[in-house]
Order: structure tokens, then C-alpha cells, then sequence
């Protein structure tokens, strides 16, 4: 079911990270928001809207805390959407783990261009951080790599294999 207007649209699929985060100061470390603040960043400061960006919010968690059934929504959405470029946010601990399960789950041949990233600082509330450029570092690859599965990371683009993971 293509749609002409989603051409060059990108799937923004959302499972938390610290690049959706606030520090806690009363826990000492970064806590998920209860919504993505992505769009609302994406939008103001890239001019990035709805138009050309279709939010889908799987879940907002500590990457340590992802479950299999979390990354089958991710390919849920991603194989239901009408985009065929796509974006997910996620937590540094376990994001090339997660893109690796994804790329087991889906079929070999699945056409989609799919690009991880996260941040080791939160997006908001935190400045200078590397979350915004690593953002504007997946659109870019989700706008121009070849079918398969990144990840956007430092400036970086990886395959899934190439690291274990970013701590």
C-alpha cells in the first residue's frame, strides 16, 4: 500500500534510551521520559515535521530493559508502515544487540532501510550533547544508505555486527 506522499517520508520509531532522558537527580542517573520529546526536538530545531517524519512510540525504557516481544513491535512497525525508511531510537546498552534480533526477524530480502541510534546523553535538558547530532546523523542515512539495518553513531555508520555494543 504505497502512498506517493510517503515517498521520502521516514518512520521515526521510538523505544526510549537516554537520547529520551532526564536526569533524576534523586537517583543519580537518566530516566525515560513518559513521551518521546524526539518529534518536538526534530521539529524546532531540524524543521523536521509530521510531514515528513511518522512517529511510532513502541516503548520508553533503559535499553537493558528491552524484551524480545519490544523488538517484535519495532518490526511490526516497521514491516506495517507505508515508509520504507526508517528510524528507531534506543538505548546505547543493548542497540546492537536489538538491530541484530531485528535483522533475524525480518525477511532477508525486506527492502527497508532501517537506522539505530541513541545517545549517551539525553536530547534534552543537556547542552552540548552528541544526541542531537546523532539524530541528524540517522536522517541522513535513513535518507541515503541502501536497504538494510545501521546504526548512526559519533559520526559513524555501523552494520550490526561491527560492535557488541557502545559502553
Amino acid at each position: 500500500m504505497s502512498n506517493l506522499n510517503n515517498a521520502h517520508k521516514i518512520q521515526l520509531v521510538v523505544t526510549g534510551g537516554t537520547i529520551d532522558s532526564f536526569y533524576d537527580t534523586d537517583k543519580c542517573t537518566t530516566v525515560c521520559h513518559d513521551e518521546t520529546a524526539v518529534p518536538d526536538f526534530l521539529a524546532k530545531f531540524a524543521g523536521i515535521t509530521e510531514e515528513e517524519c511518522e512517529l511510532f512510540e513502541v516503548c520508553m525504557k533503559d535499553s537493558r530493559e528491552i524484551t524480545d516481544e519490544d523488538i517484535q513491535a519495532v518490526s511490526n512497525a516497521i514491516i506495517n508502515s507505508n515508509c520504507s525508511r526508517h528510524i528507531v531510537t534506543h538505548g546505547t546498552f543493548t542497540l546492537f544487540d536489538s538491530a541484530r534480533k531485528l535483522m533475524a526477524m525480518l525477511p532477508e530480502e525486506h527492502g527497508q532501510t532501517i537506522v539505530f541510534t541513541g545517545a549517551m546523553w539525553p536530547l534534552v535538558g543537556f547542552s552540548p550533547n552528541d544526541a542531537g547530532f546523532n539524530l541528524g546523523s540517522a536522517f541522513v542515512a535513513a535518507r541515503l544508505a541502501a536497504p538494510g539495518i545501521y546504526i548512526a553513531f559519533n559520526g559513524k555508520l555501523y552494520l550490526p555486527a561491527d560492535l557488541e555494543g557502545l559502553h
